[in-house]
């Protein structure tokens, strides 16, 4: 009787969480694709007047694609320098200094106590006078989004160490004759590739959400296009945030499915 409780709870609780979720996007599409005055949204005319030509006239803005294209950039560069900054760390602790993996997890936590209006404000402070055109570029917003994206990338690339034994695998590397640094590189890292892959496209999902960085620097990004776009023109402006919101869940479902495929646990010596 209690494990029909039990499941029964589960089922209701991911009902109640499908339509916490369901119901604002479908509030969404209505608005954004429904050619009927939002007054007369309800029940009776929920099948009428459904057109795709708002999303059509957002997508034939170049403004858009441009800051698409420099999201896209923004994005690339930050996976690298995440990736650069915390993946020799964590390898470092998880197979030479178990004892501060707490330390380096609080350390990542960090940026997230600070707010991002604060952080803004005392780089610009320091930077401004040293390298002025640093902040200038648009370039600037990548170490603050490298920043943002530790605790994510950080969790990511630790799971996946954990996962695959990281320390019995150079040891035993190492005993088969291999150095610690040819250990990593043929051992480690081909092993991490699920991980770096679940890492990147969580520190892309970021990127291509986060506004409020972007947004204190006067940066023109896709985050902050959508904004400026929807004052303008609201029911475009709609139709292609829900647009980039689908796509973004589409592109993370494939990355899990490419996890699933690869087997995150799966190891192999490739000595």
């Amino acid at each position: 009787m209690t494990g029909r409780l039990g499941r029964s709870g589960r089922w209701v609780f991911l009902v109640l969480l499908g339509l916490y979720f369901l119901v604002p996007q479908l509030a969404m599409a209505r608005f954004a694709f429904q050619n009927v005055p939002v007054v007369l949204l309800g029940p009776d005319t929920f099948f009428s007047k459904w057109s795709f030509d708002a999303l059509g006239q957002a997508l034939a803005e170049p403004a858009l694609w441009q800051a698409t294209g420099v999201s896209a950039v923004l994005a690339v560069l930050t996976v690298a320098l995440t990736l650069v900054l915390l993946v020799p760390p964590t390898i470092y602790v998880e197979v030479r200094a178990p004892r501060l993996r707490p330390w380096l997890s609080a350390a990542t936590l960090v940026p997230w106590v600070i707010p991002p209006i604060a952080l803004v404000v005392g780089v610009a402070a320091t930077f401004r006078a040293v390298a002025p055109g640093f902040l200038a570029s648009t370039a600037s917003l990548v170490p603050f989004y490298a920043v943002w994206a530790l605790p994510f990338t950080y969790r990511a690339l630790d799971a996946g160490l954990r996962a695959i034994n990281a320390r019995t695998l150079v040891e035993a590397a190492t005993s088969l004759g291999s150095s610690t640094a040819g250990a990593v590189v043929r051992v480690l890292l081909p092993n991490l590739t699920a991980s770096l892959v679940a890492a990147g496209g969580l520190t892309t999902a970021l990127v291509l959400g986060e506004f409020a960085f972007a947004s204190l620097l006067l940066k023109q990004t896709l985050p902050t296009y959508l904004v400026d776009f929807q004052r303008s023109q609201a029911r475009a402006g709609m139709a292609l945030a829900l647009a980039v919101m689908v796509l973004t869940a589409l592109a993370l479902a494939a990355v899990v499915r490419l996890l699933r495929r690869r087997g995150l646990g799966t190891t192999t010596l490739g000595l």
